[in-house]
């Protein structure tokens, strides 16, 4: 499906913006891709403009999900309410091994369709068949940073094929689609790829100037066993054999020392928090606060649907929010201006594409927020009404590089019925034991 609209100016009128100080009304003109001009005094509008009328909805950059898997809605209720090691075992890793290409497609464009649908422009995706992502991503018009994820104890053929497998999708797909597409080396984790692995992956990141991607401090028996094996937790461990001279995207970070913060925030490295996950997993919860002040760079992820069952970044930001006061026992945790930076600002900082925020120059990357429903009036602070009120369903518009990819709440890019059909037809080959 395509776009008609996407070559021509488009006009959000009486939108509701808002910044550290105060939320005003603006009207926003969207050419080439960029916002073009912000006024709070009506824009001139020239005959071919698409106008939107904004009155009562907020305007804000687009989320960025920085840590997913997204043909894991494939398995969205397949096994829950189990331990981690379980889960994967026995229910995730052997349905994976069944999956084909085509389910990886189609799966992918489910998770897009519900991440557009609540207001997702961006996303950093980990799997394998990155072939079948990339297309997916392609076709829904967004932004994604994509990665092969390797899994290999040794640089053996194995694992020599796993990394020709993350050189190809790097070749490939960096820089595609407009540049819309990104690539990342993904090595697992530490306790998934061997040393010399990791070394090889650092050598190909540095080679074709691309981010690393991986899980990092997930759970405690990953800690313990990384002292087991290796003396030293999985932090000090990637530290000591480079992989933070890297620009890397470290998903979880739950378990994590202020020494390891420390490291974190003096290699610019990223941790995206994964709370709905890590709490379904009973993994934890993340140190945010304590990231945060540490000068860590913190975005937000919603893991695989298989882990969170949803891929709705606005019931991300609450929960990151909620769990963090009851956590710290402290309401003025994680307010709701901070938890929305880390949905949109950080997570854009992180992958180096998308908008920042809403300003002139900036990427059109802009997601429209109806705060005049049942759910958020009256609405008193923005941002507070958006994180602790409002839901995906309250997302009425998605505009990436200045083209929209739902309008009205109806989805341009993606056949909504065609992608659940096929899911369903699809669903009892993939998974039947």
């Amino acid at each position: 499906m395509g776009n008609k609209e996407q070559s021509m100016s488009i006009v959000l009128e009486n939108v509701i913006v808002s910044d550290a100080n105060s939320a005003k009304k603006v009207n926003l003109r969207i050419e080439n891709g960029l916002i073009s001009a912000l006024d709070e005094n009506p824009l001139p509008i020239s005959p071919g403009d698409t106008v939107v009328a904004g009155e009562g909805k907020l305007a804000l950059p687009g989320f960025v999900n920085a840590h997913t898997h997204l043909p894991m809605s494939l398995f969205r209720g397949l096994a829950d309410d189990i331990p981690l090691d379980t889960w994967l075992r026995e229910h995730i890793w052997p349905a994976e091994k069944r999956l084909t290409a085509a389910d990886v497609y189609w799966g992918s464009l489910l998770s897009l369709a519900e991440m557009i649908k609540s207001g997702t422009t961006q996303v950093a995706d980990m799997y394998f068949h990155t072939d079948s992502v990339a297309r997916a991503v392609s076709e829904a018009h967004m932004r994604a940073t994509i990665s092969y994820g390797i899994v290999a104890n040794k640089l053996d053929k194995h694992g020599k094929d796993e990394l020709a497998m993350a050189r190809e999708t790097i070749e490939r797909w960096h820089g595609a689609a407009n540049g819309r597409i990104r690539a990342a080396l993904s090595p697992h984790a530490i306790y998934t790829c061997g040393r010399d692995v990791w070394a090889a992956a650092i050598d190909l990141a540095h080679e074709k100037n691309v981010p690393l991607h991986t899980h990092l401090c997930e759970t405690r028996d990953e800690v313990a066993w990384s002292l087991t094996n290796l003396g030293q937790t999985p932090v000090l461990a990637l530290d000591e054999i480079g992989a933070f001279s890297i620009p890397t995207i470290a998903a979880h970070c739950v378990h994590v020392s202020e020494e390891e913060m420390a490291i974190l925030a003096q290699r610019s490295v990223t941790a995206v928090h994964c709370p709905k996950s890590n709490a379904k997993l009973g993994n934890g919860h993340a140190p945010v606060v304590s990231l945060l002040r540490a000068g860590v760079n913190v975005a937000l992820g919603t893991d695989g649907a298989a882990s969170n069952n949803g891929q709705d970044m606005i019931e991300e930001m609450r929960m990151a929010s909620l769990l963090s006061k009851g956590a710290l026992e402290d309401p003025t945790a994680l307010p709701a201006r901070e938890v929305a930076m880390m949905a949109t600002h950080n997570g854009a900082e992180a992958l180096g594409a998308g908008a920042r925020r809403i300003s002139t120059g900036e990427d059109a990357d802009i997601v429209l927020v109806d705060l005049s429903g049942v759910d958020t009036v009256p609405a008193y602070e923005p941002f507070s009404t958006l994180v602790y009120a409002a839901h995906g369903c309250d997302v009425t518009d998605v505009i990436v590089a200045g083209e929209f990819l739902l309008r009205d709440r109806k989805l341009f890019t993606i056949d909504e019925e065609q992608v659940k059909y096929e899911v369903n037809r699809r669903f009892g080959k993939a998974f039947a034991n």
